[in-house]
């Protein structure tokens, strides 16, 4: 019997030994990978952009798409300068983003269901390797706004109803102009809260005055602005996602990346199912509402990229820290599978840091700055970070790399040579373009007649490897 016993108690020490180890790792794993997103400027291309169309609403007074286009909404591009003014670090700036705007989602989530809002801002640091959610794209600003009408929505059923629904509103209309897909999963989450609540005409209706008039604010500088065209520019968005769109093959795919991260969530989910929360107060309800129309809105956009799955990455971990709260988590090993996908994703997103450290060193923006000055820049279908980094000014409205090609489709290289004839003084191209054949021939011939060589960046240790960010930069010849 002693030696029973003795051999239990050795066994349960060995199991809370190798617990020790576990849980040591992956919080060492997690001090190097938040670590790694102060180390550079920017972990996620689509957020070097923003800021630089920003800065032509702000310093040039060009509302968009008049100085540079991308198709999302143009209050992004005003929220991303305002916090590039604010914040003046540039190493780590959207990552200080992303923790404010988990701050602010936490702040208002724990309001909501009167959970620990440190607990909650915890667990989205902990786990948000599953989604990119620390890369600050426009998907943290979503999650917090939508928080935000959460509270607004179930603090409206009792108190201030009125004024509380208009505000609900107005976020819906701010939040939709800031990626589309919030606007999707915030009308069908007001749709289910006005059908599962009183649904009364003066409820609906202070609603959506909240949208109307917000609205109306947000577009006003179209109104009041001779060069603002409001039509141009729902035009050039429309034009470009129809192009934009994937085709079935990809679509497909993408559903098929959604169904297997959501799998690692089906832990959460059942405990979720089994703890009836559907069935009992309101705010249980939106949550749940939440995170299956974020999951509709990351299908039906048809591109499985990481970071769309912060939309439902948000309210799977609130749902965690509520089952967590109550005690409903019975079998926490279930979570193994879901810790372990984070863990290897940490270790990716490292690395994935590391090379773009290593790629904004090649591309020395600090030279790009010195050798170009106010010179206007003509980028074909290259790197268009150097625009964040080095402060460039960009010469054709379509610099995003990949965007001529979207919107022009088989007529882009016409649109190219049509810039080249214009003369800029400077041409970006992207590493090797002209040897392998990326770059048509005929705008190849004309930089080489035109143009000189001013810088080439690229890996010294492997100069065969033409990384997206490699480039080289021409100057108009005298």
């Amino acid at each position: 019997m002693d030696n029973l016993i003795k051999k239990i108690t050795e066994k349960t020490k060995l199991q809370k030994n190798i617990l020790r180890m576990c849980v040591f790792l992956f919080l060492s794993t997690f001090l190097v990978y938040s670590s790694s997103f102060f180390l550079a400027p920017f972990n996620d291309w689509d957020v070097s952009f923003y800021p630089v169309i920003g800065r032509g609403i702000f310093e040039h007074h060009l509302l968009p798409y008049n100085y540079l286009f991308d198709h999302k909404p143009y209050l992004v591009y005003v929220l991303y300068y305002l916090w590039c003014r604010v914040e003046p670090l540039v190493n780590g700036r959207f990552m200080l983003l992303t923790l404010a705007c988990a701050g602010m989602t936490s702040f208002f989530l724990g309001k909501v269901y009167k959970a620990s809002k440190w607990r909650i801002f915890i667990f989205l640091c902990l786990f948000s390797a599953f989604c990119d959610y620390f890369d600050g794209n426009t998907e943290v600003i979503q999650a917090a706004l939508i928080s935000l009408f959460v509270y607004l929505i179930t603090k409206s059923l009792k108190l201030y109803e009125d004024i509380n629904l208009f505000l609900s509103g107005c976020v819906l209309s701010f939040s939709s102009n800031i990626n589309y897909l919030s606007g999707f999963i915030l009308a069908l989450i007001s749709g289910a809260f006005f059908i599962c609540t009183n649904l009364n005409f003066r409820r609906i209706s202070w609603f959506l005055f909240g949208i109307i008039s917000s609205l109306f604010v947000i577009f006003l500088p179209f109104f009041v602005m001779d060069h603002g065209n409001i039509v141009e520019y729902f035009f050039m968005q429309h034009h470009f996602l129809h192009n934009y769109a994937s085709s079935f093959r990809d679509r497909i795919a993408g559903i098929a990346y959604l169904f297997c991260d959501l799998l690692f969530l089906l832990p959460i989910l059942i405990s979720w199912v089994a703890g009836r929360y559907f069935f009992s107060d309101i705010k249980y309800k939106v949550l749940s509402f939440w995170f299956v129309f974020a999951v509709l809105a990351t299908a039906l956009s048809g591109h499985g990229y990481t970071h769309y799955f912060s939309l439902f990455y948000v309210p799977a971990i609130m749902m965690l820290v509520i089952l967590y709260h109550d005690g409903k988590l019975k079998y926490p090993s279930v979570l193994i599978p879901f810790i372990l996908y984070v863990e290897i994703s940490m270790i990716l997103a490292v690395i994935s840091n590391v090379n773009s450290m290593k790629h904004t060193a090649r591309e020395n923006p600090a030279l790009v700055t010195q050798l170009v000055g106010h010179e206007k820049v003509l980028n074909i279908n290259s790197d268009h970070s150097l625009y964040y980094l080095a402060n460039l000014e960009p010469f054709e409205k379509f610099s995003f790399q990949g965007q001529m090609e979207i919107y022009y489709k088989d007529n882009y290289n016409d649109m190219y040579m049509k810039d080249l004839m214009d003369k800029p003084k400077f041409v970006i191209l992207p590493y090797r373009g002209c040897v392998d054949d990326t770059v048509d021939k005929s705008i190849c011939s004309f930089i080489l007649k035109n143009y000189k060589l001013d810088f080439v960046s690229y890996s010294k240790k492997n100069p065969n490897n033409n990384s997206g960010r490699y480039y080289e930069l021409y100057e108009l010849l005298k």
